[in-house]
């Protein structure tokens, strides 16, 4: 299977490296928007030597495409003539991008959209309750680093060093989340997409004193109650799970396995 990656940070660069090792893949090309990105992942690499390639390319060429850059190279992507073929895959990390493109997410027809559950634990029940829920919250607690950057902090000129508790920064519905965290809060959009449930509530705590990425769901309906919490070690980079890398290495896994566990 031809595989082509967007975005070589930390995500791209793990997974290359898996695909690299596999007897069922060939990774034929890399795109980011910094080339050096590219090179210095190209050389990381032992069996293949992928290409740059234009996004298009990228798309046209590739049976696998993993997204491993930001939510806004998600429109282009969905909006591109060549995605939406029998045969071909692709799997989306940056899921707030879908939040803010369903329109465009629900005429592909024929292309597999994959969706690791990430960074988050509880999506197969959730899914299972999906058209049952009465309320649903997710809260996120990240080390205030975590948050740096984000729209939110700096639209309210939030002073994340000047935070020496445990403190809820944002509370609101999922779009202010997405808009205001957009680095941060994919699992948020995720939890979305596998519950469809439009009345989600969005927590997000910044704690000096952890060094985890913290995230609690918490649905109830007829169906009853379903809890889940994970508590991440974040990766090299600081605002993303090293579970979600796993997540998504192991979805590309099962394409390849006849067992097949869960929803």
């Amino acid at each position: 299977m031809r595989a082509g990656i967007v975005g070589c940070g930390f995500i791209g660069s793990e997974i290359a490296n898996l695909i690299d090792k596999s007897k069922d893949f060939r990774l034929i090309g890399l795109n980011d928007i910094d080339e050096r990105k590219v090179k210095v992942l190209r050389k990381q690499l032992k069996r293949n030597k992928p290409k740059f390639m234009s996004l298009n390319d990228i798309i046209k060429k590739s049976d696998l495409i993993v997204e491993s850059a930001t939510k806004n190279v998600i429109k282009m992507i969905l909006k591109n003539k060549n995605l939406d073929k029998k045969n071909k895959k692709i799997l989306i990390m940056s899921t707030g991008g879908l939040i803010m493109n369903l329109g465009l997410l629900k005429k592909i027809k024929n292309c597999e959209i994959l969706l690791p559950s990430g960074a988050v634990a509880g999506l197969d029940a959730i899914k299972s309750v999906s058209g049952r829920i009465a309320s649903l919250t997710l809260t996120t607690t990240k080390p205030a680093k975590g948050l740096e950057g984000a729209p939110y902090i700096v639209k309210n000129s939030i002073e994340l060093k000047k935070i020496n508790k445990k403190t809820l920064i944002f509370e609101g519905n999922l779009k202010e989340a997405v808009a205001g965290f957009p680095k941060n809060i994919n699992v948020a959009a995720t939890l979305f997409l596998a519950s469809k449930f439009e009345g989600i509530n969005v927590k997000i705590i910044a704690d000096p004193n952890t060094k985890h990425n913290i995230h609690e769901i918490e649905a109830i309906g007829g169906f009853g109650a379903i809890r889940a919490s994970t508590i991440n070690l974040p990766s090299r980079n600081p605002k993303t799970s090293y579970l979600a890398v796993l997540s998504a290495m192991q979805a590309i896994k099962n394409m390849k396995s006849n067992i097949k566990i869960g929803n």
